[in-house]
């Protein structure tokens, strides 16, 4: 079995097919400092390439999912007239968008537990996610125009994924706190559960989506996350492609014969 990697900000657990990477910066709100943002870049490549896991949540210890980036290291940056801000800003951009990039190519659903507020690009994280479950408590804010920034982390990409464009400014421009149920009204969540019942729900909701056949879960996430910048000629070729490489995998081979035998299907990733 491939070892998890031991990261200092970031805690990856393994559990059967489950896999729980939790963001571990409890006494700054999991706030992105430069080490976690690093690290996030490890786990994330970790977990697409090498995990054995069939699902993946991912959460925050502490009262917060993630404030954001580290406005701390910001500020002592910006008082330093020997560091160019900008300059390490863009390296720091680019190990985050890294990250993210390779969170989307991990080929198993993900569920963002979202257990208190997600700013900035907290809030980007969770956008990023496939399927989002938050506590009561929870909320979610763009945040970055209350200190002049412009943002990143994905948000401008995937909030109009989920809202529409229209909306999604509308949201960036207003930048409110938007409460959980709120957000489930908007679509960003798909559940709000008391704080205390968040991991167990998303653990049942993993251990679902854990039984699919991993070849539709991989291609029905690769069709959709590209289906707004195909043409549907170019579209239709995936999917084209896509069922006929299904129909040759020994988890659809024995979907049809369960299905002729009114059986429910074990998918084995074969």
């Amino acid at each position: 079995m491939t070892t998890p990697p031991e990261l200092n900000t970031l805690q990856i657990e393994v559990d059967g097919e489950l896999g729980i990477l939790t963001l571990n910066r409890p006494d700054a709100f999991n706030a992105m400092s430069p080490e976690m943002i690093e690290e996030l870049m490890t786990a994330m490549a970790w977990l697409a390439d090498e995990a054995p896991i069939r699902a993946l949540i991912i959460t925050g210890s502490g009262v917060a999912f993630c404030s954001g980036g580290d406005i701390t290291w910001f500020r002592k940056g910006m008082e330093d007239p020997d560091l160019d801000i900008a300059a390490n800003v863009r390296r720091g951009a680019e190990a985050l968008h890294t990250g993210i990039i390779d969170l989307r190519r991990i080929e198993v659903p993900v569920i963002g537990a979202i257990n208190g507020p997600a700013a900035g690009a907290g809030f980007s994280l969770a956008l990023a996610c496939d399927i989002r479950i938050a506590a009561d408590g929870a909320f979610f804010a763009p945040a970055y125009g209350r200190i002049g920034a412009s943002p990143d982390g994905g948000m401008t990409y995937f909030l109009p994924r989920v809202l529409g464009p229209a909306k999604a400014l509308e949201m960036l421009l207003d930048d409110p706190n938007l409460p959980a149920a709120e957000a489930m009204e908007m679509g960003i969540v798909s559940e709000v559960v008391a704080k205390e019942e968040l991991m167990d729900r998303a653990r049942e909701r993993a251990a679902k989506l854990a039984k699919l056949a991993p070849h539709y879960v991989k291609m029905a996430k690769r069709l959709v996350g590209v289906s707004l910048e195909n043409s549907l000629p170019d579209h239709l070729q995936l999917e084209r492609h896509g069922i006929a490489d299904s129909m040759a995998t020994e988890d659809a081979q024995n979907g049809v014969v369960a299905f002729f035998g009114g059986e429910k299907p074990e998918f084995k990733g074969r």
